[in-house]
C-alpha cells in the first residue's frame, strides 16, 4: 500500500497540484484584503479551502482512467482494500496540506485582532472536519461514478455547500453562535464526521469490488 500513497505523492508534486495550492494562497490574500472580518475568515476556513481540498481523489483517479492504471492496478500485489484506503489516505494528507494555509491564514487574522483565538481555531478546526465530511462524500460519489461523471457530484456539494454558507454566516451573529455550547457542538460533529468517513470507506470498498470482481 506504500507504494500506493507514494504514486498519489507524486501526483501531489506535479505543478497542477502545486499551482493548485498557490492559488489557495493568492485567492486568500485577495479575499482577506477585501474582507476584513469574521465572514471573510469563514469563507476561506470553513468553505472555500476544505471544499478545493477535499477532491484530490478526483486527480487521482483521473491520472488513473487515463493510463488505464485504474484497470492495472488491481493485478499488483495489493489488495482492493488497501487501493482504496490509500486513496483516502492521500485525499486526507492533501486536505491537510490545504488546512496548514487556512491555518496560517487564520493566524494571520488573529494577530491583526481581526477576529479572537478561540473563535478563529474554533472556525479553523470546523473547517476541517468539512473537509473530511466532503472527502467521504467525494469518495463515493467518484467510485461510483468514475472520474468525469463523478465531477457532477463534487460540483452539487459546492454548490450546496455554498448555499449553506449564505445561509449560516449572513443572518445572524455568527461570533455569539459560536461561543454558544461549541465544545458539545464540536464534540458531536467529529463523531459525526469521522463516523460519515469510516461508512464511506466501507461503501466505497464495496462499490470498487463489485466495480473489478
Amino acid at each position: 500500500m506504500k507504494a500506493l500513497i507514494y504514486k498519489d505523492m507524486f501526483i501531489l508534486k506535479q505543478k497542477g497540484q502545486i499551482f493548485s495550492l498557490l492559488s489557495n494562497v493568492i485567492m486568500s490574500i485577495v479575499i482577506g484584503l477585501i474582507f476584513k472580518n469574521l465572514y471573510g475568515l469563514a469563507l476561506i476556513v470553513v468553505l472555500s479551502i476544505p471544499v478545493g481540498g477535499s477532491a484530490f481523489i478526483q486527480v487521482v483517479m483521473e491520472k488513473e482512467e487515463k493510463t488505464n492504471f485504474d484497470k492495472r492496478i488491481i493485478s499488483l500485489p495489493v489488495t482492493k482494500k488497501e487501493i482504496v484506503l490509500a486513496r483516502f489516505i492521500t485525499s486526507f494528507i492533501n486536505l491537510m496540506l490545504n488546512m496548514f494555509i487556512a491555518l496560517i491564514y487564520t493566524l494571520i487574522h488573529v494577530y491583526f485582532n481581526i477576529v479572537s483565538l478561540d473563535v478563529a481555531l474554533l472556525l479553523w478546526v470546523i473547517g476541517v472536519l468539512i473537509g473530511i465530511f466532503l472527502i467521504a462524500l467525494n469518495s463515493i460519489g467518484y467510485h461510483l461514478l468514475g472520474a468525469k461523471k463523478g465531477t457532477f457530484v463534487y460540483l452539487a456539494i459546492a454548490g450546496l455547500s455554498i448555499i449553506v454558507y449564505l445561509s449560516i454566516f449572513l443572518g445572524f451573529d455568527v461570533e455569539q453562535f459560536l461561543n454558544l455550547g461549541s465544545t458539545i457542538l464540536l464534540m458531536i460533529g467529529c463523531v459525526f464526521t469521522f463516523l460519515c468517513l469510516f461508512i464511506s470507506y466501507f461503501v466505497s470498498l464495496k462499490i470498487f469490488e463489485r466495480k473489478y470482481s
